[in-house]
């Protein structure tokens, strides 16, 4: 992040980007950087501030939302509905740690995706529709590359589900993904790394993702919520066996 950025809240070591934005936005609304009604900059302008990806201000902002600091108004971006969080959903950092605390977060993955998937079939847009298939093959893409470009796969295989999502046209839908990839990101990250380390990461998500595109494609809805509950029991299965080294995750 841009260095003037940083120095605004102390940060936790090893956190990361999308904590590290979370915090500083958190920040500026409680000391009154910006006031109740304000409106944040736009996206590219925050992206280009703190030198991140908009997708990481997407899931920061989605986060203050969880705590009822930000809100949205259509065509006007976010803006600061409260000075103060909420208690409301939240997914503790620690959470990520326990092998039965992540299969319980990614079984709430499911739950979401699923239907979204159903509701993209029915009701997407050509555009969302083309988003999807451009998604799919940006990922397919992704995985030729390989090494060092390990976090871009990450980034490219949310997109393809942030756009199924987004496809839907509930900003709900939109805004809870962002919220548990937020939470989920580094620790596919590193699953995906040790995927590597044990000769590369399986091909069939690649097939999965286009499959799940072409059935969106198709309006079949039961077709897409079968393919996505078929992708991501198997891609949740990947990352658990993945993630099992020699310590193991804490139960």
């Amino acid at each position: 992040m841009a260095a003037n950025l940083q120095a605004t809240v102390p940060l936790v070591d090893g956190a990361t980007l999308s904590d590290q934005v979370t915090e500083v936005l958190r920040h500026n609304v409680v000391n009154g950087v910006w006031n109740v009604g304000d409106v944040l900059p736009s996206e590219t302008t925050l992206a280009s501030d703190f030198d991140v990806s908009r997708t990481v201000i997407r899931e920061a902002v989605s986060r203050l939302k969880a705590e009822g600091m930000l809100s949205s108004r259509q065509g006007r971006g976010a803006f600061v509905a409260s000075d103060r969080p909420r208690q409301g959903f939240a997914i503790p950092e620690r959470d990520m740690e326990s092998q039965r605390k992540l299969e319980q977060i990614l079984e709430l993955r499911m739950g979401l995706e699923i239907e979204a998937a159903a509701i993209a079939a029915a009701r997407a847009t050509p555009e969302a529709r083309a988003e999807i298939e451009r998604a799919a093959a940006a990922y397919d893409q992704s995985n030729k590359i390989g090494g060092p470009a390990v976090a871009a796969g990450v980034t490219a295989d949310l997109d393809f589900h942030r756009a199924v999502c987004e496809a839907t046209g509930n900003s709900y839908y939109l805004s809870l993904f962002n919220y548990l990839v937020a939470s989920l990101r580094e620790t596919m990250l590193a699953g995906r790394l040790q995927a590597l380390k044990r000769g590369g990461e399986s091909r069939d998500a690649i097939q999965e993702h286009y499959d799940i595109a072409a059935s969106i494609a198709e309006g079949d809805a039961e077709r897409a919520r079968q393919r996505m509950r078929d992708h991501l029991q198997m891609s949740s299965g990947r990352l658990l066996a993945q993630l099992k080294t020699e310590d193991g995750l804490a139960e």
